[in-house]
């Protein structure tokens, strides 16, 4: 076995050492090695990230799996600096990663999306501690945010993304894009009843779960469908796809 590769709990997942190398951070000031967990889509996509982020100096990787429970379960037991998260490992993964975050396993969470998704972007800017990339940044730009969300514990945005991400009185929003309306000018109640309807429920059955009366969940129905921009209902679940509401 390599030396550089150690059993990290059971489950097949592995935990590559540190290379022993501080790191500075984007002030130019040292700090301690940025330990990170890896909790991706796949097997493969594990160890492609593991074999790139080995490579970086002043990072410790103390695991990578595909098994959100197994991976949160590493979360509590080895409380990394920051948890790299794929939102495809299942529906309720962003959720149960800020909730180590808030109970103090993980001091940051970065989401690492295959490309920009304004609508699950638009649910992650009002949760502390979770930073936002893609894969499309490269490497370089990965490091760059691992370095200084960990370190600095500072919010982090894809560079594609980062300029549209506004701070107002009332947190942070994202921009609407000129000429592309998306799932980002909607308000958090009209993006809720968009997904219940996306997933094929009434507007019967989105009042009755969202306890709230008929009339209103069409009053949001046909609010958010004006912003879309759409006239068809079966349009929203294409947007909602889109739009990273709903993960395919």
């Amino acid at each position: 076995m390599n030396q550089n590769v150690s059993p990290l709990c059971s489950n097949g997942t592995t935990r590559p050492a540190t290379n022993g190398n501080s790191v500075h951070d984007t002030n130019g000031h040292s700090g301690q090695t940025v330990r990170l967990m890896l909790l991706l889509s796949t097997s493969l996509d594990c160890e492609s990230m593991t074999a790139l982020l080995s490579r970086r100096r002043g990072l410790e990787l103390v695991g990578a799996t595909p098994d959100l429970d197994f991976g949160l379960a590493c979360c509590r037991q080895l409380r990394p600096k920051l948890l790299i998260l794929d939102p495809k490992v299942h529906e309720q993964a962003i959720d149960s990663a800020v909730a180590t975050v808030r109970s103090g396993y993980v001091r940051h969470v970065m989401v690492l999306d295959d490309r920009v998704h304004e609508g699950r972007l638009a649910e992650l800017l009002p949760m502390p501690g979770v930073s936002y990339m893609t894969r499309l940044a490269g490497a370089d730009s990965l490091y760059a945010a691992v370095i200084k969300s960990a370190m600095c514990s500072v919010r982090v945005f894809d560079p594609a993304i980062d300029h549209r991400v506004q701070r107002t009185s009332r947190g942070l929003r994202l921009e609407q894009h000129r000429g592309q309306p998306s799932v980002a000018g909607l308000t958090n109640r009209e993006r809720q009843v968009m997904l219940l309807l996306a997933q094929g429920q009434s507007v019967r059955d989105c009042a009755q779960q969202m306890q709230l009366a008929v009339s209103t969940i069409d009053n949001h129905k046909s609010r958010l469908m004006k912003k879309l921009r759409i006239h068809k209902a079966a349009e929203l679940t294409h947007i909602a796809i889109r739009d990273g509401l709903i993960t395919v």
